[in-house]
């Protein structure tokens, strides 16, 4: 049998094979490094803040379903914001980032206390506790901040939320108070010579320093309340109470004991005479156990002694968790007479 001949047009089968193989291998390595090199690229955006990455991806795997998709409706607003960081927030910080439409980071309640604590020198001091509370809804956005002291009392600091700036407050507690002879003033002849006296500071050095401006003791003073605000930017107790046929109204610094405002006026209050009121404190108390509110939490606690419809109550406000509490509370029955939040 004679062999067969090919014809010279015509491709060798073998030879085909093999260069359709080459093909479909180079162009398969070539899909794999484009896969690697668009992952690759993924993880570069991640480090930017485009796409969660490592110990963020953890994070967010441990969030709750709700808290996760706040998350990604912030970055949705704003694409700069890290999940890593929104997920230190608490979720009453990431509502109101939210209602604020997300403009930016905040630097969070721990350090916006550690920010109030440093203004005021008391960062290293262990008497000194901190309560929190977001404001990232108002203008300027900041956080509320109340450090309490053993011994100086309550102080109340605004911090702006982004930039950590102190915007109200006192700064430096513990500061020396100035000396006679640096204040260039005289001494008291009759006074012994001590040591300068400690300024008076938080509520109840207030109340003392009322009472000896009017002279009138304590266990003589009807219906005394004080309330802490704000006058021309200096931090004051305003403070009422009776005594021997008058009505006193104070105004006391917060941060030195100083009187900025004293009236009186013949003013008597036959009601306040009866005996069996339960007191600011226990009105206080009885405001924040309604609320379920622990006293550590609540900031702002101001009570207020006033006569409405012929009774005498004790006016309650106080915040915690971003809601405004008001309450009323019988003077006489210790009986809860209104209840009010508002967020």
């Amino acid at each position: 049998m004679s062999p067969v001949k090919k014809n010279p047009g015509q491709p060798d089968p073998g030879k085909r094979l093999t260069h359709w193989l080459l093909a479909a291998t180079l162009a398969l390595l070539a899909l794999v490094l484009a896969l690697q090199l668009w992952q690759l690229f993924q993880r570069g955006e991640a480090g930017e803040g485009g796409v969660p990455s490592g110990k963020a991806v953890e994070d967010q795997k441990s969030l709750s379903p709700g808290k996760a998709a706040m998350i990604e409706e912030l970055q949705a607003l704003n694409e700069s914001l890290d999940a890593g960081a929104l997920a230190e927030l608490s979720a009453e910080e990431l509502e109101q980032l939210w209602q604020a439409g997300a403009p930016g980071m905040p630097i969070g309640a721990s350090a916006a206390a550690g920010a109030a604590e440093r203004y005021a020198g008391t960062l290293e001091m262990d008497s000194i506790t901190s309560s929190v509370d977001p404001e990232l809804d108002e203008t300027p956005a900041h956080y509320e901040v109340e450090l309490q002291h053993i011994t100086l009392g309550s102080f109340q600091y605004k911090v702006d939320a982004y930039s950590g700036q102190v915007l109200e407050g006192r700064a430096n507690l513990f500061e020396k108070i100035p000396s006679v002879e640096e204040t260039g003033g005289e001494p008291d002849s009759d006074s012994p010579e001590e040591e300068p006296p400690v300024p008076l500071t938080g509520e109840e050095a207030a109340l003392a320093a009322a009472l000896a401006h009017a002279g009138v003791r304590q266990s003589e003073a009807l219906g005394l309340g004080a309330q802490l605000d704000w006058e021309d930017g200096v931090q004051v107790y305003k403070i009422d109470f009776y005594a021997g046929g008058k009505e006193y109204e104070y105004e006391i610094e917060a941060d030195t004991g100083a009187v900025r405002k004293a009236e009186e006026e013949w003013k008597d209050h036959p009601g306040l005479r009866e005996e069996g009121f339960i007191g600011g404190e226990a009105a206080k108390q009885t405001a924040l156990d309604h609320a379920g509110v622990p006293r550590a939490e609540a900031g702002y606690v101001e009570w207020e002694l006033d006569e409405d419809e012929g009774v005498w109550v004790y006016e309650i406000e106080f915040r915690s968790g971003g809601v405004e509490y008001e309450y009323e509370i019988d003077a006489s029955s210790g009986a809860v007479r209104k209840a009010e939040q508002d967020r």
